[in-house]
């Protein structure tokens, strides 16, 4: 009886063991695919990254200065410097949504430019002609960020700097506005922001397949998965969630979105404000535009929406 027991339990520790090792395995896939995995065709959306030719033409029209600055980890990252006023103190940051790169956000350029901004449009890392090879959901882009700002404060050492994303880069700015750096930024523009990357991915997966099973297989390697993470990275997916980093932010913001996103939710927009720490915090939500498309539907609008709350931080 008592060979018996200690072979059961053996056996079950040696299931347990099995069970953790195919978990552990499970998750680090699940890891690595979170990276590599083809989004452009799992989110719908079409890849321009590298499709320089637009902001290349308008750097050799204009003389805007072409800049590369290395991020903590030695990833060059590349970026246009366009200097509205020279030795100015007020700068924006615009980023681009996720497979597109500093060319999507030219039509942004004049707004700021019109109150007086010296304007920074940045490749992402893992976009245009910035070094990374795929984007890593905000696992470096704290450390990117603080290298676009001591970039802008060798401009001027006393330079006020916002941040205006589009889609990903509103994410990246969301996360950013959660270190430690990121609070002391004069202002954040988030347009079309996700707020969870686990819920975006379970909420497109039941989308294009239908099957609960797949989301439950998800829920059940998340704790693997998010173990791995840590592994390679020292991080877990909060750590690089949005909804998360807004907790921690104090500098104001101002959440933009579309109507008729199907992509990411209005509902979204309406949870990251709530959960926003910042004591000044505003939505806008413009009828009718899909995502990342406010502008395209309603540019006077926008425009107005996003000059009126950038002056009140002036």
């Amino acid at each position: 009886m008592h060979f018996l027991f200690k072979l059961t339990k053996w056996l079950i520790i040696l299931v347990l063991f099995a069970a953790l090792s195919l978990g552990f395995y499970a998750g680090n896939l699940s890891y690595e695919e979170l990276f590599n995995a083809p989004w452009d065709r799992i989110l719908g959306i079409e890849n321009h990254r590298l499709d320089l030719g637009r902001i290349h033409g308008l750097e050799d029209r204009y003389g805007w200065q072409r800049v590369m600055v290395p991020s903590k980890d030695g990833t060059e990252l590349r970026g246009t410097y366009i200097e509205t006023v020279k030795g100015g103190r007020k700068a924006v940051v615009l980023l681009h949504g996720l497979y597109q790169n500093r060319s999507m956000c030219v039509p942004y350029i004049s707004m700021y430019q019109d109150m007086g901004y010296n304007v920074l449009l940045v490749d992402l890392r893992g976009h245009g002609e910035s070094g990374g090879g795929h984007t890593d959901w905000g696992i470096h882009d704290v450390e990117d960020m603080n290298a676009w700002v001591d970039f802008l404060r060798s401009k001027n050492p006393s330079m006020e700097i916002g941040f205006h994303g589009i889609s990903l880069g509103a994410a990246m700015a969301l996360i950013y506005s959660g270190s430690e750096e990121g609070q002391h930024m004069k202002f954040y523009v988030a347009d079309s922001s996700y707020g969870n990357l686990l819920a975006l991915g379970r909420d497109k997966i039941m989308t294009y397949t239908g099957d609960d099973r797949l989301v439950l297989g998800m829920d059940v390697l998340n704790p693997f998965m998010q173990a791995a993470m840590f592994f390679h990275t020292g991080r877990i997916l909060s750590d690089v969630d949005p909804a998360s980093q807004v907790t921690r932010m104090s500098s104001p913001v101002l959440f933009l979105h579309g109507g008729a996103d199907m992509l990411v939710p209005p509902s979204v927009a309406h949870e990251l404000l709530a959960d926003s720490s910042s004591s000044v915090k505003e939505l806008y939500i413009f009828d009718g535009a899909a995502h990342t498309m406010e502008m395209a539907v309603n540019g006077p609008a926008y425009k107005q929406v996003v000059q009126k709350f950038v002056k009140q931080r002036s």
